[in-house]
């Protein structure tokens, strides 16, 4: 195993606070590097405590008004939601118990599905159980063998995952979002490039270093089997959480039953821990490509964080900072959160 350097500064910011009698007071800042990538976050916990003129809530009469027109209730998912032609799934659409998968309405590749994740119109996360995962993975496991078969240059896919609003969802129904790509997201490609060239560099899989180092540290939450848990040294989101496969697995087509029981309980396991009402969360799970194994220096991953709560005078967490500058800023402190979850796992 080669040791992962970890990298942070103290920055201290120093003034005089109309919140203290204009009395001096000192905040510190930490910035730190993610140790695969070279990008940098900032994590100001002081800013979590930042006025917000109103809290929302999802409340019975939301929730039953949403549902009255959702494409996802109900017969009307078969009636609302697009199919597949024929000579790709026969059926129209893929189902596996209550999961049932079916084109994108609005597509930003060639081959973007939808993943509706339970029959009900709303579920809290927490509620979204290991076995609806289980559903979940399974059918889209169906859709990229059915899709990398007929088109074998469709080989970079992902799952992902907007839940409530403020993680970019458009439906409050449980439902995740399926890509099967001629090329990899950015970020994909990103992952890619530095895990070759830290194998490049150190003869070893950068995933399996990080499993080995954070397994004894402050930032390890836990596994469920083959899968390691653990909150980010240096996050994008706030409570931004990593799940890596141990092992040999480097792409979703590579996961055997095993693989797809502990992911989905790992999955259901963290939300159930770091669960808000209202607050909102993204998922994503990075993959190798379909047609190449890169086990030696990528492992498949997960990445699970959340975002702000809902609230009438809805404000992003996503600025100038983070948007432009490419350097998040943080509220959260990771081995705080990991110390959190540690205590629910």
């Amino acid at each position: 195993m080669t040791k992962i350097e970890l990298t942070k500064q103290m920055i201290e910011s120093e003034f005089l606070s109309p919140l203290k009698g204009f009395k001096k007071e000192i905040q510190v800042t930490e910035r730190r590097k993610d140790p695969l990538t070279d990008e940098w976050c900032r994590i100001s916990i002081e800013r979590a405590t930042r006025p917000v003129q109103l809290r929302g809530k999802l409340d019975e009469k939301i929730i039953k008004k949403s549902s009255e027109k959702c494409f996802f209730c109900n017969k009307r998912v078969e009636k609302s939601t697009p199919k597949y032609i024929p000579s790709l799934v026969p059926e129209g659409r893929i189902k596996v118990n209550e999961f049932i998968l079916f084109p994108n309405l609005y597509p930003f590749c060639k081959y973007h599905a939808v993943g509706v994740l339970t029959s009900k119109h709303f579920l809290p996360v927490d509620e979204i159980k290991s076995e609806r995962w289980k559903d979940c993975l399974e059918g889209c496991l169906r859709f990229f063998k059915i899709v990398n078969e007929k088109n074998p240059n469709v080989r970079f896919p992902s799952i992902n995952f907007n839940y409530l609003p403020t993680a970019g969802a458009s439906l409050i129904h449980p439902h995740v979002q399926i890509l099967n790509s001629t090329s990899p997201s950015v970020m994909t490609g990103l992952y890619y490039k530095k895990s070759w060239e830290y194998f490049d560099k150190n003869k070893t899989n950068y995933w399996q270093d990080l499993i080995e180092q954070e397994v004894d540290d402050e930032r390890f939450v836990g596994r469920t089997g083959s899968v390691f848990w653990f909150t980010s040294f240096a996050p994008t989101c706030n409570n931004e959480i990593i799940g890596v496969v141990k092992g040999n697995v480097s792409s979703l087509l590579e996961m055997g039953e095993e693989e797809i029981n502990n992911i989905s309980e790992g999955i259901w396991r963290i939300f159930r821990c770091i669960n808000r009402h209202g607050f909102g969360y993204n998922m994503v799970m990075f993959s190798a490509p379909l047609d190449e194994h890169l086990g030696h220096f990528f492992s498949l991953n997960i990445k699970i964080v959340s975002r702000p709560s809902l609230s009438e005078y809805y404000t992003t967490d996503r600025g100038y900072s983070e948007i432009l500058h490419k350097e998040p800023v943080i509220t959260v402190i990771p081995e705080d959160l990991a110390r959190d979850l540690k205590k629910k796992f």
